[in-house]
């Protein structure tokens, strides 16, 4: 199958356009337009942002309402807000936020004065990239963080060229009784191995970070029991090899395991009904990395209440132990 191609996609803008709108735009040269905020000679005022809801010139009114030049004009011209140099990308969003009072309608001030790090808040594009924030303006930020990777790995010439051409993409294969071209095309974006890495680091980054293993394999157990088995049997692999360690026993030797559950067993840090639901979870675990077999949500889930209750309580005991050679 044919890579992906976000440039040849950014080429087809135009054909896009006249489908959908009956004409076609100029982004490049309302950029120009935009030049000495860019370079911070002058503040913003209310004629530029109107600017960029004139039907000749943008679709945009399709998406936002255009804000009244009454009301922002006087605003705008009492809080003098320069867009150049750039301190911050969230105070200048935050700063924009405040006059514009909508995050469509700062982004499209910014994908202008800035393309070469903004792009427009498109929820189609943000949808398609899988981006999710507690609030817009984090999202936002985000969302613009994320078109620089795919800025730099497809090798275009800005951000906000990166969101033109994913959300030409989106437009193309979005029809609900898609054409032969636009499976292919959204075959080749899933595909990808790229972008479907930086798609699945979007959405379960956040979990790794804040979960460990038992609960992360309580979240994923309903969905995947056998990666949730996985998950909780590494941690109990773990488990088990930090109190072989205290002991003296090494756990690769065949049969360790067996005598590490006797010992506990003899020594009172576990019982037999204890040493009896260790070994069946050291089954499920065995089975969890075995590509032939599987596990159902109620065998992961006694999984993982064992290894809290049991695994839990000898090691509340072994802090009161004197350590290895004990036994």
């Amino acid at each position: 199958m044919p890579s992906f191609d976000l440039q040849a996609y950014l080429n087809r803008f135009p054909e896009v356009c006249r489908k959908k709108f009956g004409r076609v735009y100029s982004f490049r040269a309302l950029e120009k337009d935009f030049e000495q905020l860019r370079t911070g000679k002058r503040w913003l005022v209310a004629r530029d942002v109107l600017k960029l809801f004139d039907p000749a010139r943008t679709p945009f009114a399709h998406y936002w309402a255009k804000p009244a030049e009454r009301e922002l004009d006087p605003v705008l011209k009492k809080e003098r807000l320069y867009l150049a140099p750039i301190a911050s990308d969230r105070e200048v969003v935050r700063s924009l936020l405040a006059v514009l009072h909508n995050t469509g309608v700062v982004s499209l001030v910014l994908r202008f004065v800035h393309p070469e790090y903004f792009g427009i808040f498109s929820t189609p594009t943000i949808g398609l990239l899988l981006i999710h924030r507690p609030t817009t303006v984090e999202l936002y930020l985000a969302f613009c963080a994320e078109l620089r990777e795919w800025q730099k790995h497809f090798r275009l010439a800005s951000v906000a060229d990166t969101e033109l051409g994913l959300w030409t993409f989106h437009e193309l294969t979005s029809d609900p009784e898609p054409s032969a071209e636009a499976e292919q095309a959204r075959g080749e974006f899933d595909a990808d191995v790229w972008i479907q890495r930086r798609r699945a680091a979007q959405v379960l980054r956040p979990f790794f970070k804040k979960y460990g293993p038992l609960e992360l394999a309580r979240i994923f157990v309903e969905e995947q029991p056998k990666l949730a088995g996985k998950f909780a049997g590494e941690e109990y692999e773990r488990r088990l090899r930090a109190i072989a360690r205290r002991v003296g026993l090494r756990l690769g030797v065949k049969g360790a395991v067996e005598v590490l559950f006797d010992r506990l067993a003899q020594h009172d840090y576990i019982t037999l009904e204890q040493k009896t639901r260790l070994r069946k979870v050291w089954e499920i675990r065995n089975r969890a990395v075995h590509p032939a077999a599987d596990l159902t949500l109620e065998e992961v889930e006694n999984m993982i209440e064992t290894i809290e209750d049991v695994c839990l309580g000898w090691e509340t005991k072994l802090l009161e132990s004197p350590g290895p050679g004990k036994w």
